[in-house]
């Protein structure tokens, strides 16, 4: 499975699965149920986040603790694998190990932010276990950690940390060829906002420069319509959004 594969399409990335039902109604981000939703939509890349149990087990879970999903003051890394399988989240759901997910969806490809150092080893060990190099996308704003996970993982595909991403837009913005390379070299995909500060990643130059670098520009998280419009008339090459649904509907 080739995870960037040729296509004149925006690759549509569904952020944290898609949290509502066909009826409208919410499901809990970043669970079994989710996914199954972004996947019934039509979405094949699925946006989501590893963090690492006390005993050593990846799961997928975005916050460092439990309080906004599931009312419970304790960090997700201060509990065993039993522990947090015992959790029910607000809307019923459970929170997924890494496996779990990559089994019930073999032919998905995920986007995975490795939120902290210690769910590298065992989130590599599973992906290679289950021969899912080739449907990942190494992601985390510590390039530390994005390095760390790809050399685990040499058949994955990985986007840019922080500081690759801001010595690609200082390239492009002063002339720099030698640190735009720099900064693009080793990744293949820039996942970006539309902006931070003084600094506007949604600009027609940039977006340009960074393809004739071979290195796609996603942007997130953008759920409105016309903002999907916007940033596809630009040249962005992905969308990563909360509304998979909306996105197909209007950019396919």
């Amino acid at each position: 499975m080739t995870y960037l594969y040729p296509t004149t399409k925006v690759r549509v990335l569904a952020h944290r699965g898609l949290a509502l039902d066909a009826q409208g109604k919410e499901l809990d981000e970043n669970t079994l149920d989710s996914f199954e939703r972004a996947v019934q939509v039509g979405a094949d890349y699925i946006e989501s986040d590893i963090q690492v149990t006390a005993d050593g087990q990846a799961v997928l879970f975005h916050d460092d603790d439990l309080v906004r999903v599931a009312g419970i003051d304790a960090p997700i890394g201060s509990l065993s694998l039993s522990e947090v399988q015992a959790i029910t989240l607000r809307h019923g759901a459970g929170i997924p190990t890494l496996k779990s997910a990559l089994e019930a969806f073999p032919n998905a490809r995920f986007n995975l932010d490795f939120k902290v150092e210690g769910a590298i080893i065992p989130a590599a060990k599973v992906i290679s276990e289950l021969d899912a190099q080739e449907r990942i996308l190494v992601a985390s704003f510590s390039e530390a950690r994005r390095l760390a996970a790809s050399r685990l993982l040499p058949k994955s595909v990985s986007s840019a940390g922080s500081t690759r991403v801001l010595g690609a837009y200082l390239g492009v913005l002063l002339g720099l060829r030698s640190l735009s390379a720099w900064a693009t070299k080793p990744v293949q995909v820039l996942q970006i906002p539309v902006g931070s500060g003084p600094i506007h990643f949604d600009n027609r130059r940039f977006i340009a420069a960074m393809k004739l670098a071979n290195t796609e520009v996603h942007f997130w998280t953008i759920n409105e319509p016309d903002e999907m419009v916007r940033l596809a008339g630009l040249g962005a090459s992905g969308i990563v959004t909360d509304r998979a649904d909306l996105a197909l509907a209007t950019l396919r």
